[in-house]
């Protein structure tokens, strides 16, 4: 289980996976000795070219909808001069633990190499939360079922 007490939320890593710390490395500084990043979520590798990613942030355009983040999402990955042929196939309104979330799947060639995204984003108290599924066309049925999992555990919990 992964458990982020600075956002609030836990998941259920899939047996047989392990999650790595999802936020920028701490860094020496003169005055305080070392500096952290906060915990930003996890990232679960699946293979070499496939993971699943928890990642949570504070909401930065308070004013935005699920829309507008689901759209600057896809305007990250046309925006990525390694993607090409981006095209959401997938959009909808789903869940995430008991929140109302944005979720798509996007196909796409990375470097020339055919990939699927499958996305979720939910908004809570000004924090938004994504769970994020990276993989190659012949892993995702078999990567969906570990993704699926992590989505239905899903769940709020108590922040420090």
């Amino acid at each position: 289980m992964y458990r982020n007490y600075v956002y609030g939320f836990s998941i259920v890593i899939p047996r047989g996976l392990k999650g790595y710390w999802n936020s920028a490395r701490c860094a020496p500084d003169e005055k305080y000795g070392c500096v952290c990043m906060g915990d930003h979520g996890c990232f679960i590798p699946l293979s070499t070219d496939a993971s699943i990613e928890a990642f949570v942030g504070y909401q930065m355009e308070p004013e935005w909808s699920l829309g507008d983040h689901e759209r600057q999402a896809v305007s990250f990955l046309t925006d990525d001069k390694q993607n090409q042929q981006v095209h959401v196939v997938r959009s909808g309104w789903s869940r995430l633990g008991h929140l109302r979330a944005r979720r798509f799947e996007a196909r796409f060639l990375k470097n020339n190499k055919p990939m699927i995204t499958d996305y979720i984003i939910a908004l809570h108290k000004g924090v938004e939360y994504e769970l994020i599924l990276r993989t190659l066309p012949e892993r995702y049925r078999r990567d969906r079922i570990q993704f699926e999992k992590m989505i239905a555990s899903w769940t709020l919990a108590s922040r420090v």
